[in-house]
């Protein structure tokens, strides 16, 4: 409620097969028609509102939290707009309704996609290089950004929907209380350079910060965030 304008480019260059935030506006290319997907469309959309809270360094671990936010917000407005594709065979995938390309992650089962779903994962991106060719070694994807967001991805998936994982069950918290959690970790908690421990940490305080409020969050919601994390 800022009332700051919200600003996107269409048709960028030439079959440009990518959507991306600039740092003042969305840009997305006709390649696929990534802009037809609302998931990719509210993720680009997130890391401005990243780029105006947390200010997540966009590199290693702080870049791969930067990531998941925006795929997290990305996928809570898809699941909740009435839109698109929401059918359960899609759910938790990311870009689903991008045309002639389909899904390229998916929150429930980040290995899908070759993303980890924890960090002893043997998916997950130490920043080494891994292919001939990088164009900014050693600092591959930056470190790994869009592939270790898969961490981040499965917690949300679990605090969400609920499940078994690496020897936790967590109990269904349900979008409504998971978006307010991260929104909390967003804005008032997380600083730019955040890792994984830190986003463990905020999460918690963020359930702490917010049991007794207008999300409806008890106490026993923050030991299945915990769970999660």
């Amino acid at each position: 409620d800022g009332g700051m304008a919200i600003l996107s480019t269409v048709h960028y260059r030439s079959n440009y097969a990518n959507a991306f935030w600039n740092g003042s506006q969305v840009v997305y290319g006709d390649g696929y028609g990534f802009a037809l997907a609302d998931d990719v469309v509210a993720h680009e959309l997130t890391h401005g509102v990243t780029d105006y809270e947390s200010n997540l360094f966009y590199y290693y671990q702080s870049g791969a939290i930067n990531e998941s936010l925006s795929d997290v917000f990305g996928e809570f407005v898809d699941l909740t707009n009435g839109a698109g594709n929401d059918s359960a065979g899609v759910r938790w995938q990311i870009g689903e309704d991008v045309s002639g390309l389909g899904a390229i992650r998916s929150m429930s089962n980040p290995p899908a996609y070759g993303d980890p779903d924890k960090m002893t994962s043997s998916f997950y991106n130490t920043g080494t290089c891994t292919y001939a060719g990088d164009p900014n070694p050693p600092f591959c994807d930056n470190g790994g950004v869009h592939t270790n967001s898969g961490v981040n991805n499965k917690a949300t998936y679990l605090m969400t929907d609920g499940g078994a994982f690496n020897g936790k069950t967590v109990t269904a918290l349900g979008i409504p209380k998971v978006a307010a959690l991260y929104y909390e970790a967003q804005t008032n908690l997380l600083t730019s350079g955040a890792d994984y421990a830190d986003l463990y940490n905020a999460l918690y305080q963020a359930c702490q910060n917010l049991v007794g409020g207008s999300a409806g969050i008890t106490p026993a919601d923050c030991q299945q965030v915990r769970d999660a994390t």
